[in-house]
């Protein structure tokens, strides 16, 4: 039952909405619609209509697609990254939407590829109703207070207004290793009576479990609603310890900054992942070139974002791997991996927990960065730049408040970064022979 100040808050978002047209209600009822129903002929025929338009959209008004104005299908566009587009921004950029409101996007860093794109109005819209869809498939309902963890060292903080309207707490995931503060998080969650939901990094949920296994602790009072996973692979250990010490399934949801909400874990412990396929085509291709794979084999993930008209992404590579299926007549994704990080110490050996290259996402200058230990306490970047990197003392400087002042780093400076044979790229690398247990 949601309180009176959870109702109202409920009330006030959808009236704005109204006022505003009830475009975000619309475009939600129309995702609700189409992920419920994904062979229903009206949500075949929306998905390819959403395809046409954007394929349409990206000859006639961007001078990179241009040249592809006699397609027959979307596999006669060629398959991009995040370098293609940064090295060719102006020409990805829709000639049509250059003087219309745009929002700038700037990825999280965690492929140690910083990465700024612009969204138009519309775009930002359906990532709002994606949102409202997709934490609700979790449980989560406007109005409840959210508690978001994250490394907010690596992006904007939300304003004070905008907390409060939105009813968000932010917490730092570093701040996780003061005992004191996972204390403070548990004994506000157990005395609190509003709805409460988390969303945050997998990560920082284990970080809390762990402490609870060390105290031997029983369930926690607590009313959270949902519990989202995101950023990181959520293992079986911490999805058990959540169910165990919140009494609350916690779900893994598949996303990225410049696109948004790809696909996320239905509720009822099931392992694979329900692919929002109303806002985004996906295709898994193989490694060594750009053919599509059979349903069921392992491929890279490409992502068509059908909305963004600012600057289309049409076969963007995600950098992430996959297996592609369908379940229950909808299409899913049975395994995804992300990059490969492997874990790094600090100078007093202690395990941090969070992928500390999504600090990079505060130096765009950076096209990419990798982490090495290459023993205790010493550190070795490579950072390929387009420039001289000017920041570079800054930047040092911001990693050492995690890895301790006495943090020993190299900087070296190339020109690529290789992935592994799997397409994967290693961001955090751990080279210590004798590595912690």
């Amino acid at each position: 039952m949601m309180k009176i100040s959870e109702i109202l808050r409920n009330k006030i978002f959808w009236g704005i909405d109204l006022l505003q047209k009830g475009k975000k209600r619309a475009i939600y009822k129309e995702i609700k619609f189409i992920i419920e129903n994904p062979i229903a002929s009206k949500a075949i025929e929306s998905k390819k209509i959403s395809i046409q338009n954007i394929l349409n959209h990206a000859v006639e008004s961007t001078e990179y697609y241009k040249k592809y104005n006699q397609y027959n299908s979307i596999e006669d566009f060629p398959v991009i990254n995040k370098n293609m587009i940064r090295d060719n921004f102006n020409d990805f950029e829709s000639k049509k939407f250059k003087n219309f409101p745009k929002f700038k996007v700037s990825t999280s860093g965690s492929t140690g590829t910083p990465f700024m794109i612009y969204q138009n109005n519309e775009k930002k819209i359906r990532n709002i109703a994606d949102n409202i869809f997709f934490s609700e498939m979790a449980g989560f309902k406007i109005g409840y207070h959210l508690t978001y963890f994250r490394l907010w060292n690596a992006f904007q903080k939300k304003g004070i207004i905008s907390r409060l309207l939105q009813n968000i707490e932010p917490v730092d995931v570093f701040e996780l290793s003061n005992k004191e503060t996972i204390d403070a998080i548990l004994k506000k969650l157990s005395k609190s009576r509003s709805s409460n939901s988390w969303l945050g990094y997998a990560s920082a949920y284990q970080e809390i479990c762990r402490y609870l296994d060390q105290k031997k602790s029983s369930k926690i009072p607590n009313n959270l609603k949902s519990i989202i996973a995101i950023s990181e692979k959520l293992n079986d250990y911490t999805k058990q310890a959540v169910s165990k010490y919140f009494g609350v399934e916690v779900v893994s949801r598949y996303s990225n900054v410049e696109n948004g909400i790809i696909a996320q874990q239905p509720l009822g412990n099931k392992s694979y992942f329900e692919i929002n396929e109303a806002s985004y085509f996906v295709e898994i291709l193989e490694f060594d070139s750009d053919k599509r794979v059979p349903e069921g084999k392992l491929g890279r993930i490409v992502v068509t974002d059908l909305f963004n008209y600012c600057i289309p992404m049409i076969r963007y590579d995600t950098g992430d791997v996959g297996i592609k299926d369908t379940i229950d007549s909808k299409p899913v994704f049975t395994k995804i991996e992300g990059r490969k990080t492997d874990l790094i110490y600090n100078v007093r050996g202690e395990a941090i927990s969070v992928n500390l290259v999504l600090i990079v996402n505060k130096y765009p200058e950076l096209k990419q960065s990798q982490l090495i230990q290459k023993a205790s306490g010493i550190y070795h970047f490579k950072l390929n730049s387009d420039s001289n990197f000017l920041r570079e003392q800054e930047f040092l400087n911001e990693f050492k408040v995690y890895l301790g002042e006495d943090a020993k780093i190299t900087v070296e400076y190339v020109n690529e970064i290789p992935l592994l044979a799997s397409g994967k790229r290693r961001v955090m690398v751990n080279e210590m022979v004798n590595l912690h247990k």
